[in-house]
């Protein structure tokens, strides 16, 4: 049986009770943790934390924490190596003892942390906040932390943290502009929906297609 097999049958029963669909070909984390309703696509790779609905589509990459309500297109990838762009050289001969690339080094101490994390204390590569999309063939940089309801733009490479409720695009990826004004994002950022129980965020479901509506079914309960 492939280890990839093993590892998805390991990830159910340890988030067993919550609806999960990983694609034959996906490669989960073993310790990966997965509150429900989520998919993985074809030839996907994940390992970390992901929230209830969100999901993956096909040869995505990702490693990290992904909140509640995601939505990630196929292709989507996260780079994780960097290189020195204020040294003489960016090549690791002279910024780490390690031998891997290319089987020796000029140096015996490492000058450059070639991994960035986007939480430092747990080791966590990338934190994309809850309702954030993700367009197809997307590219995060390692340590980069995408704010609560953020659109990415496909084809976009993300080198820095994006804002909540920012629609960034290009290489590297910019801010094009804010889905909604400063008092609704406010509202939104306070309210966080994502958390409410699920048969709450059903019932007020209908209110989602306008946010002025939303707001005005907050003010009226």
């Amino acid at each position: 049986m492939p280890a990839r097999i093993v590892k998805q049958i390991v990830v159910r029963l340890r988030n067993s009770k919550r609806k999960l669909k990983f694609a034959m070909s996906a490669n989960i984390g073993i310790s990966s943790q997965l509150e429900g309703y989520n998919r993985i696509g074809k030839n996907s790779t994940f390992s970390g934390k992901m929230g209830r609905c969100s999901y993956i589509g096909n040869d995505s990459s990702l490693s990290g924490i992904i909140g509640r309500y995601c939505s990630i297109a196929s292709e989507v990838k996260m780079t994780y190596g960097a290189h020195p762009v204020e040294f003489v050289s960016t090549h690791p001969v002279f910024h780490t003892p390690s031998k891997i690339q290319c089987m020796t080094s000029y140096v015996d101490t490492q000058f450059f942390s070639t991994t960035k994390y986007a939480d430092e204390k747990r080791k966590i590569n990338i934190i994309i906040g809850n309702d954030v999309w993700i367009g197809y063939r997307a590219t995060i940089m390692g340590g980069v932390k995408i704010g609560d309801g953020a659109i990415v733009a496909a084809g976009a490479v993300v080198t820095n943290d994006v804002p909540p409720y920012a629609v960034v695009g290009g290489v590297p990826a910019k801010v094009i502009k804010y889905r909604f004004d400063e008092e609704k994002i406010k509202f939104l950022l306070e309210k966080k929906w994502w958390n409410l129980p699920e048969e709450i965020i059903r019932k007020e479901a209908h209110l989602f297609s306008d946010i002025d509506k939303y707001m005005q079914g907050e003010k009226d309960e």
